[in-house]
């Protein structure tokens, strides 16, 4: 080396992080933490990570929690330590954990706890699915959704992840409304004035995610039982219901990739879009009313030109019975309609 030259330690650029692996569930409700570096506040603090196998996030938390509860989202962080090698550190904290500041942690990733329905469960009206530690909701920085993670499962690997319950309205107001995936919260609808087609795609987008297409819903909702028409064992559909349920209030209905509410309480709008009845030209209109709906429904927006525009909704509704399921669609919505029973669920792409 020449005098002056400099060797250049990746961690210790800020921003780093390289995991070798990524965090994954581990026994029971533990972690299996990945060895690696990661830069803890900027430029010359680079540490190392040491892999943990079964790593106790009860045992290794900040002290915002003493035990697991359902529903919660539980984040990760790597703090600085003397040795240069950075302490794994749980926390229901989503900015920085108790005792630390941005300058001495760093996130690295998280969980949620929630409601799992094994693959060898699929669509079994008897089973009752248990709250653990979400296997495919663990994520890190180099394996998650490009949106935040928060209460979200990877529902196919390596392209796709869903929000694990129907969204609640959440910080700011419309059109700025950020919507949530949490549990025990009331999901929002038409009740609030949202249109299925104009205003829902728009909440989405603010929380870095879109709506659906029928064919990823198909996914996610697989192994959900179907709903009932005299009671809500199996899902929030009883033909006696007069609304919807808070999200999760059937604990049967969880799907085997951890989602929750797939068959019935609000149906859940998807992308596909149509136009029905004639092909012809002739029969093609200029239609205003129809983008007078929703939030905005004011505001001068243009006009559509179709004959019939319809899009899918999924999974029946609080008061669908039977029909409710994880294969039950309507392809005759009317995507202007502000339409109480219509909920909202978002996906994101991969990082």
């Amino acid at each position: 080396m020449a005098a002056g030259d400099k060797i250049i330690i990746p961690a210790q650029a800020a921003g780093f992080t390289s995991l070798f692996g990524h965090i994954e569930k581990g026994a029971g409700d533990t972690l299996n933490l990945p060895e690696g570096m990661v830069n803890i506040g900027g430029n010359a603090k680079g540490f190392l990570l040491e892999a943990v196998a079964n790593w106790d996030p009860v045992g290794g938390s900040d002290g915002s929690f003493s035990a697991l509860s359902l529903g919660d989202d539980i984040y990760i962080y790597a703090v600085q330590h003397a040795s240069g090698i950075a302490q794994w550190v749980a926390s229901k904290n989503s900015t920085v954990p108790t005792g630390h500041t941005a300058e001495n942690s760093r996130k690295i990733g998280g969980y949620h706890y929630g409601r799992y329905r094994p693959a060898s469960e699929r669509y079994n009206k008897a089973f009752a699915p248990a709250a653990q530690i979400l296997p495919n909701s663990c994520w890190d920085l180099q394996h998650r959704p490009k949106c935040d993670p928060t209460g979200m499962v990877e529902v196919i690997p390596g392209r796709l992840w869903a929000d694990i319950y129907l969204n609640t309205e959440g910080a700011g107001v419309w059109p700025d409304t950020v919507p949530e995936s949490r549990y025990n919260a009331t999901p929002l609808s038409g009740t609030e004035g949202y249109s299925r087609y104009l205003d829902l795609p728009v909440l989405a987008a603010n929380a870095g995610k879109r709506l659906p297409f029928l064919h990823e819903f198909y996914v996610y909702a697989d192994g959900t039982p179907e709903g009932n028409d005299g009671d809500n064992e199996t899902a929030w559909s009883a033909t006696t219901n007069s609304g919807r349920a808070a999200t999760g209030t059937v604990a049967k209905a969880v799907s085997c990739q951890g989602i929750v509410d797939a068959a019935g309480n609000l149906w859940e709008p998807c992308v596909d879009l149509h136009d029905v009845a004639s092909e012809s030209s002739a029969d093609y209109e200029w239609d205003r009313p129809i983008l007078e709906h929703g939030k905005d429904s004011a505001e001068l927006r243009g006009e559509l030109y179709h004959v019939r525009w319809r899009f899918f909704v999924a999974g029946g509704r609080f008061g669908d019975g039977v029909r409710c399921g994880s294969r039950c669609a309507n392809s005759n919505s009317n995507p202007e309609y502000v339409y109480s029973p219509t909920g909202l669920r978002c996906v994101c792409d991969s990082l």
